[in-house]
């Protein structure tokens, strides 16, 4: 039995998430946590004047994400051409890549804490999932932000690295999470990173363009009825979202039948985002219920990724 370069692949992906379930890496000592602090170090060097130009905190910017992004790419080719076996740099990358199981499982004790009152402690769990201060949240605001939260990061995480691992291997996988963490860590949803962060923003959008809109069609799928999409609201009304970003948010708030985005705090500054209003608003049942329906998109994709293997081996 040969196995074909897809096939070995496919396995890998299958292998890479299963073990990331099972046994993931606390984030203490995961890889990303020590670039993403990485990221502000450099931030803290390279921008440290907020009173320079536009021009200048946009080309300092587009510097530091071609430092950041640039020098772990290069050091990952370096081992490609000394390592005798390059599958196992991609079951290590892989490895690297997949730890949604440590914010599900976050998400599940704050639904724990919230199911028995326990807000305060709720709070702080979920500084975790926002990154930003969750103080001034109500259990309404922290629900909604948590929704929020996971339905983007399982498009990040699972159907982002999926895609970029079936279309451009470990290299490309590798890239596309790098540019993510270097977005998170310059919001430019902060005064400090409007300008600096806006190369590592839009990157990181055109990245998720294609993860986002396979997502917003796998809940679309896992819609009992059919409903009316939430109209997009004038841009008047708050701060827009990229368009896939916003499609993604939508059929979630039309399969969960609630109300999602809005205005958030980053740092104690109010960023007035567009709102998706629905009839009711989000709840603890909710939650455990996006909680469900991710994980049977989880187990779907391992289910297609066997079935590729498959049809891959037979086909031989």
């Amino acid at each position: 039995m040969v196995f074909s370069d897809f096939s070995l692949s496919a396995l890998l992906l299958i292998a890479a998430m299963l073990c990331g379930r099972i046994i993931p890496i606390p984030l203490a000592y995961h890889p990303l946590s020590f670039f993403a602090l990485f990221c502000q170090a450099l931030a803290a060097k390279v921008h440290l004047n907020l009173s320079r130009t536009t021009m200048q905190q946009h080309t300092s910017g587009v510097m530091a994400l071609l430092l950041a992004v640039g020098l772990p790419m290069i050091l990952l080719a370096c081992t490609y051409l000394l390592a005798s076996w390059s599958l196992l740099i991609d079951a290590i990358v892989l490895l690297c890549c997949s730890n949604w199981q440590l914010y599900q499982a976050q998400a599940q004790r704050i639904g724990q804490n919230l199911d028995k009152s326990l807000l305060s402690l709720a709070r702080t769990q979920a500084r975790l999932l926002l990154l930003r201060d969750t103080k001034p949240l109500s259990q309404l605001g922290l629900i909604k932000a948590i929704i929020e939260s996971l339905t983007l990061r399982f498009s990040q995480h699972i159907i982002a690295m999926v895609f970029w691992y079936l279309i451009a291997g470990a290299m490309g996988l590798l890239c596309y999470r790098l540019c993510q963490i270097a977005s998170q860590q310059w919001s430019v949803k902060l005064t400090t990173y409007q300008y600096f962060g806006q190369a590592a923003c839009r990157l990181h959008a055109l990245l998720c363009a294609i993860p986002y809109s396979l997502s917003a069609l796998l809940y679309r799928l896992q819609s009992l009825k059919t409903h009316t999409a939430a109209p997009l609201p004038a841009p008047s009304e708050g701060q827009p979202l990229p368009l896939t970003k916003l499609w993604l948010l939508q059929h979630v708030s039309r399969t969960l039948h609630v109300s999602l985005v809005g205005p958030l705090y980053y740092q104690q500054q109010l960023v007035r985002r567009i709102r998706l209003q629905q009839t009711n608003e989000p709840n603890l049942a909710d939650l455990n219920r996006l909680l469900r329906l991710q994980q049977h998109q989880f187990t779907l994709i391992l289910l297609l990724l066997s079935a590729l293997v498959a049809v891959s081996l037979f086909s031989q």
